[in-house]
């Protein structure tokens, strides 16, 4: 029986189970700021590699070749993809998101996703054209010499994945991780194999989406799931340690563990729960960035073979073989990084306090 005039603020920090903590919320919200740190160095770093670095520049060429290769089975249905996302439908995607999780009456999720999705789109486009510039080594005629990193149309797709990874209950967001994986990852690969954007375009608009939903976890977009899973535990402690009606400590006999009461799941309240879905994709992830990362070795010796000069004669020396490693290089990396940042995002999710599954009460009574 728990006394109802006592606070678990009360508790005095003796009576407190060793390692017990009034509060779990701190370390995925720290995680969540570390990875978004990671992901915007990420996009300098690709930045630097693809576009600044004149072997970059050559490796991403090959590349841009490769996607010749065998389009015309997939062109088709990756520019009819390509042609639905557009600014209308950003907006679109901006009013579903706010009106979804206010009617599920969440309405810090949806303010987080809302700014998340317009950061994504608006950051891409002041890097792009404000920031990052293309230095002219020979090999940026077709789009008159500007830079093209990040990739409008992937980050548009990655901003609707990452919101509907915020505004998703945790008991349902490893789904929405995948789902928005597929979509990110498949945009992205449109924009390949259509020449639209080259890898590293694609790449770093993922990178960027990542660390605007990661940032939103940070800044506390699931911060009642954390206030949710941390009150059950201090109050279970409160009614262990003190006694029943005094408030006082009880004897250190009468403070042995106790047999667990009945337990039934709050409906809705799987806080914390991490399904095996979130850290399936983020495998799934690492596997194809390592697949990834050795055809892009691949690539580079490929280029350095022919020369390593920044020209068409070097991609033409690397033959429909060493093209289409190149090729494979960059989709194998949007799908690792797609599958990664979504899996990641996900797992963020708040743990219970004290708990490793759902979030649980005693039956009244």
């Amino acid at each position: 029986m728990t006394n109802p005039n006592l606070r678990p603020e009360s508790i005095p920090d003796g009576a407190r189970r060793p390692g017990a903590a009034p509060r779990q919320g701190g370390r995925p919200r720290l995680l969540a700021g570390v990875l978004a740190l990671g992901c915007f160095a990420g996009v300098i770093g690709v930045w630097w590699l693809s576009v600044a670095n004149p072997t970059g520049q050559a490796m991403e060429q090959a590349a841009f070749a490769g996607s010749l290769i065998g389009a015309r089975f997939v062109s088709d249905h990756a520019r009819s993809l390509l042609h639905i996302v557009s600014l209308p439908a950003a907006i679109g995607l901006v009013l579903v998101v706010l009106v979804g999780a206010l009617w599920r009456g969440s309405r810090r999720r949806a303010l987080w996703a809302a700014t998340a999705v317009v950061a994504i789109n608006l950051s891409t486009q002041v890097l792009k054209y404000l920031v990052l510039w293309r230095p002219d080594y020979g090999l940026s005629q077709r789009f008159g010499g500007m830079n093209t990193l990040p990739s409008g149309h992937t980050a548009m797709a990655a901003s609707a994945a990452v919101a509907l990874i915020l505004v998703t209950r945790p008991q349902w967001r490893s789904g929405a991780a995948g789902a928005g994986a597929l979509l990110a990852a498949a945009m992205g690969y449109s924009t390949l194999v259509c020449q639209w954007h080259r890898p590293g375009d694609v790449i770093a608009a993922l990178l960027l989406a990542t660390a605007w939903g990661s940032l939103a976890v940070a800044g506390g977009a699931w911060a009642d799931e954390e206030e949710t899973t941390a009150e059950p535990a201090r109050t279970q402690q409160a009614s262990t340690l003190l006694g029943p009606a005094t408030g006082q400590p009880l004897p250190p006999q009468a403070a042995l563990p106790q047999a667990p009461s009945p337990r039934r799941r709050m409906p809705g309240r799987a806080l914390g729960q991490r399904t095996p879905g979130a850290a399936i994709l983020l495998g799934l992830g690492i596997l194809a960035g390592a697949a990834a990362l050795v055809l892009a070795v691949l690539n580079w010796q490929g280029v350095m073979a022919a020369g390593g000069a920044p020209t068409p004669a070097t991609i033409q020396a690397l033959g429909r073989t060493g093209t289409f490693i190149a090729y494979a290089a960059g989709a194998v990396g949007t799908v690792a990084v797609a599958c990664t940042g979504m899996g990641a995002l996900a797992l963020l999710t708040p743990r219970e306090a004290g708990q490793g599954g759902a979030l649980t009460r005693p039956y009244a009574g």
